[in-house]
């Protein structure tokens, strides 16, 4: 055993995904004292399975930790000997690739800490998740941290990023500069995914037009991972700002993909879109996509203004019902 406790944080899948585990990773490390290591060198958004995290942000007012110390002292156990690797790594040591397709909540709790619990005795604790987990740590909120019961989910993750988390300077750079030069009056951003999983594209047409019908001269933003997405709004709207961006072959998702010929310019892509999406007047964006979900926590933008496509399809309708029926099953 070692002095000091640790939380290494690992990053799966997309951009959405890895930030939010993120934010309630920093939450946990606070609650349990434990220095916390974020570890995105896995083959996402490194082209060289170097650590690309503080190359996206820096965190602030969080013990953090350079590196970890080697110790047998590790939970989950199947990660002992195998803290440089990758969650996929790890799980195709163990699992069948063919039980790794489907959401598995019982073989992703084998590999991850459980966030109800802060007990855990062993010097590091491995954490990653394709969402915030939040609600799970709502027991544990007495003592300095008894004021977040009185908070939401969605203000405490805001709170953690105000307080905590920041972009690097060369990619804020970029972002302030498209604001400056493009985003004048109103700024209708709508975020469409339409690769590995597809919304109605029609749907977002509906509300960018009622939108369009109040404010004539709105700027439509839009960030999407297909390119037939891009060409139908150009179509369409006239004052329309789409960044640049490689596409990948008609059908296979942004990222995780082993065409990309720049995976790191790939996340830093990313990053520049939902943090414009952020900066919009209003958003569209479909809450079952945790790109969105992200978006909508950054920024400032009124409710009122915040458009959730997914209510307005069955398939979507079902899933915030389950993550709803979880979060008060757990809480």
């Amino acid at each position: 055993m070692v002095s000091e406790k640790f939380l290494l944080v690992k990053g799966k899948a997309g951009m959405g995904n890895r930030f939010l585990a993120l934010l309630d990773s920093i939450l946990y490390a606070q609650l349990t004292n434990r220095k916390i290591v974020v570890d995105w060198s896995d083959e996402v958004y490194s082209n060289n399975r170097s650590n690309v995290f503080p190359d996206f942000f820096n965190l602030h007012h969080v013990t953090q930790a350079s590196e970890i110390p080697s110790t047998q002292s590790v939970y989950p156990s199947v990660w002992k000997n195998s803290l440089d690797k990758s969650v996929n790594e790890v799980l195709l040591s163990y699992e069948s690739p063919d039980d790794l397709r489907y959401n598995n909540p019982k073989i992703w709790a084998k590999y991850t800490t459980n966030m109800s619990r802060i007990d855990y005795i062993e010097d590091i604790l491995i954490r990653w998740s394709y969402v915030t987990e939040t609600y799970k740590l709502r027991r544990h909120f007495v003592g300095d941290f008894a004021y977040l019961q009185s908070l939401s989910n969605e203000t405490i993750l805001k709170k953690i990023i105000r307080e905590h988390l920041s972009l690097q300077p060369n990619i804020e750079a970029i972002i302030k500069k498209t604001v400056d030069s493009s985003f004048e009056d109103i700024v209708i951003g709508a975020h469409v995914r339409y690769t590995d999983r597809k919304t109605s594209k029609n749907l977002y047409l509906e509300f960018v037009d009622k939108i369009l019908q109040k404010h004539p001269k709105s700027l439509v933003f839009l960030a999407t991972d297909n390119p037939e997405v891009e060409h139908l709004f150009r179509e369409k709207y006239t004052n329309i700002l789409v960044t640049d961006k490689w596409y990948p072959a008609s059908g296979s998702s942004l990222h995780q993909n082993p065409e990309c010929p720049d995976r790191f310019e790939n996340g830093v892509q990313a990053l520049i879109d939902i943090y414009l999406l952020s900066k919009c007047n209003y958003l569209i964006y479909d809450k079952t996509s945790t790109f969105g979900v992200v978006a909508k926590l950054i920024s400032d933008i009124p409710e009122a203004n915040t458009i959730d496509t997914s209510q307005y399809s069955l398939k979507g309708k079902v899933k915030n019902l389950i993550a709803w029926v979880r979060e008060k099953t757990v809480s």
